[in-house]
């Protein structure tokens, strides 16, 4: 939350306080615990209860950039909402195989409209994906039920939308199950090991450029950080250098932290679905300590 202006029109570091929460689309079926879609709609409509607002995360950026005033924020409780990996299940329904069907991310998103207000115009959530399309086809085969729900067929229309917003997520995530992945000695399962321009640009640059062409010019400025792992170099170096000719002004990482003034804009914690809270009362738990100032 953010509470009261000081008298000068400052807004103190520890009163500025929005959690970034994070969700996966293909954590799908049976209880809250284990499927995002009821958590992400039972957690929005807690915030509505609560007073939350929805702020954009191209909005937040340009607040933690200076190029906004956080003034009119005073007195807000705002949230701001992103989805990782980039599944088909962020914007089609989903079939279930037996006549039934459950809700996509981005139909939550446009029907919570009705309950949780939005404090600006831009995307209500970003869907952070992985641009590679060989390396999304093995992935859906080994991580999925190789049904082929991870495509990007559906980046295009969804970023025209304005509902959820599409951004980038890396090339291939360096994922374990991959034969290959962009970084020069094939580690795989850590971004802490894309530590050098090469790397970075193969999993990054390229990433940005595939994805802008898919949503025809329409990728958001914004990384999100493959496991949430934050190397010094792409923190330090080369997004500082290299972050506007790429178009990119800010990156997500997964530090379980709410965002405040002072937060780096190459390192910008959220809190995960799953990791951070488990249950509805985790959740309840987790903005308490959020709204007094302990996280």
């Amino acid at each position: 939350m953010i509470a009261d202006i000081k008298s000068d029109g400052r807004i103190g570091l520890r009163q500025f306080a929005v959690p970034v929460l994070c969700y996966h689309s293909w954590a799908v079926g049976g209880d809250y615990e284990l499927d995002n879609h009821l958590a992400l709609e039972s957690d929005l409509k807690t915030l509505a209860e609560r007073g939350y607002r929805v702020i954009s995360l191209p909005v937040l950026v340009e607040v933690l950039r200076g190029e906004r005033s956080p003034s009119p924020l005073a007195g807000e409780k705002l949230v701001g909402l992103s989805f990782d990996d980039g599944w088909d299940y962020d914007y089609c329904d989903i079939e279930d195989g037996r006549g039934g069907r459950a809700i996509s991310i981005h139909s939550i998103l446009r029907q919570s409209r009705q309950w949780l207000p939005q404090f600006d115009e831009g995307p209500r959530g970003v869907s952070f994906v992985i641009a590679s399309p060989e390396a999304r086809a093995l992935l859906d085969r080994s991580c999925g039920a190789g049904l082929d729900h991870w495509r990007d067929a559906w980046w295009a229309p969804c970023a025209a939308e304005g509902v959820l917003g599409i951004a980038n997520h890396s090339w291939d995530h360096v994922h374990d199950t991959l034969p290959v992945v962009r970084q020069r000695a094939n580690q795989k399962g850590s971004f802490f090991e894309i530590d050098s321009f090469e790397d970075a640009e193969g999993q990054i640059a390229d990433a940005q450029r595939y994805i802008d062409q898919k949503t025809h010019g329409r990728a958001l400025s914004l990384f999100g950080y493959p496991y949430g792992h934050v190397s010094a170099y792409l923190r330090d170096v080369y997004f500082p250098d290299h972050g506007a000719r790429l178009g990119i002004r800010a990156a997500f990482s997964t530090g379980g932290t709410s965002v405040r003034l002072n937060t780096p804009i190459w390192d910008i914690p959220r809190f995960v679905c799953g990791e951070h809270w488990k249950t509805k009362s985790d959740f309840s738990a987790l903005l308490d300590t959020v709204e007094k100032g302990e996280r």
